[in-house]
């Protein structure tokens, strides 16, 4: 998950924590206030660059100022914006933020935009479903990461192995590709203390994977047969080595891209940080669907939405609806090789370019949110519930069973108070 999210009302001491740096004036009329941390972020700054360069040549009149904010403290600065009369006229949502923002009324509807731009929600991803509520849609989304089974051709060549298409044959894959004295390991997963919001993003592929989740329809459902399995399948990758211990999410991802681990559960994105890493290990890189038994995956999502109180509403509408023309869907593709928010509109040329983005089309078309189904408003502290109880479960020997039934009484209690 992302640094930090929604936490409720915005702090009073918010305001000592902006630095000059951050802060941003009111849009003039033909300008679109937007600030992000996102404009400094190397998997989104080039697509929307390229998004803020386009739509300024369509009109030079109109302008996109956009203000970087530091994800240190954008989340928090963002919400106390918006209640405090203050809003930016794009707003940056994620899985969960979109739903707390939904709920709390505090973004504009945007269907009339969308069918005067020739656009019908049906035309997005399945994951927008995030953003609508009483058959109205309030965000569009960016690009949609999907999970599927990155893997090392090379490196499985080698072995001997073809990519894994069960559950057993994944974990034999994981076997044989583990050489700890070379440091080369089969698979990775968190597998040190303090990972928090990494974990439950890391894991949920693996969690889905086997059909299971730690919620269906608002309700608990940690303590499942299936997500039983699929923590059971964790802790033995955990116990037997074949993902590497100690090492937090950045190194681990960086011993992906450098060929020293053989497969990885993740977004599309890894691509391009391989490309930019290591170009021979680039050349390796392949990718199918995730080998589990419950064959689902899950998404992450950045979503755009405008707040009622924004000033320039119907320029920040334009705005979006370019974002959705087929030109700039192609455009965010190519540059941060992430799923754009409309499916079925990239070129056959584009998976020609990229082979092994054709198993994150697949998955995108049933990929659900990882956010806790039903009860996405409350993610963070839904984290903090699963992933201490997962820590304790890998670092002091708590069988998966126990760990399941801890996290569904935990949440159980959590969900109460919620009444």
């Amino acid at each position: 998950m992302k640094g930090s999210t929604i936490k409720g009302a915005a702090r009073a001491i918010l305001a000592g924590l902006i630095t000059a740096s951050c802060a941003y004036l009111p849009a003039f009329a033909g300008e679109v206030s937007w600030p992000s941390f996102m404009w400094q972020d190397p998997g989104s700054a080039p697509a929307l660059q390229k998004l803020k360069k386009t739509f300024e040549a369509d009109d030079d009149a109109n302008k996109i100022n956009d203000a970087f904010v530091p994800i240190s403290v954008f989340w928090e600065k963002q919400l106390s914006d918006v209640i405090n009369g203050n809003a930016p006229d794009i707003v940056t949502l994620y899985d969960t933020d979109v739903r707390a923002y939904i709920e709390r009324g505090l973004l504009e509807p945007l269907d009339e935009q969308l069918k005067a731009a020739g656009f019908n929600s049906t035309d997005l991803v399945p994951s927008r479903k995030l953003a609508e509520k009483g058959g109205k849609l309030y965000a569009v989304p960016w690009v949609t990461n999907a999970r599927a089974l990155f893997y090392n051709e090379k490196l499985f060549n080698d072995a001997g192995l073809k990519p894994p298409t069960n559950v057993d044959e994944f974990y034999a894959a994981a076997k044989a590709l583990t050489d700890p004295e070379a440091r080369q390991f089969g698979f990775a997963l968190p597998a040190k203390p303090g990972s928090g919001n990494t974990m439950y993003i890391e894991i949920m592929p693996l969690i889905a994977g086997f059909g299971g989740g730690f919620f269906k329809d608002g309700k608990p459902s940690a303590d499942s047969p299936e997500t039983i399995a699929a923590l059971k399948l964790y802790q033995r990758l955990y116990a037997e080595n074949l993902i590497p211990r100690g090492v937090d999410l950045v190194n681990y991802r960086n011993m992906f891209a450098q060929g020293k681990i053989g497969m990885y559960a993740s977004g599309s994105f890894m691509a391009s940080v391989t490309a930019n890493a290591n170009p021979e290990v680039y050349k390796n890189l392949r990718a199918e669907v995730l080998p589990f038994p419950g064959h689902q995956t899950i998404s992450v999502n950045v979503f755009f939405g405008i707040p009622k109180t924004a000033k320039n509403k119907e320029l920040a509408a334009k705005v979006l609806m370019r974002m959705l023309s087929d030109d700039m869907q192609l455009k965010i593709a190519q540059a941060g090789k992430a799923h754009p928010g409309r499916k079925d509109v990239l070129p056959a040329s584009f998976f020609d370019q990229n082979p092994w983005f054709k198993a994150f089309q697949e998955a995108t078309q049933t990929a659900k949110s990882y956010a806790p189904e039903g009860a996405e408003q409350y993610g963070d502290e839904i984290v903090k519930i699963v992933t201490a109880n997962i820590e304790a479960m890998l670092f002091n020997n708590v069988s998966p069973e126990e760990t399941a039934a801890r996290i569904q009484t935990a949440l159980t209690d959590f969900m109460a108070t919620k009444k």
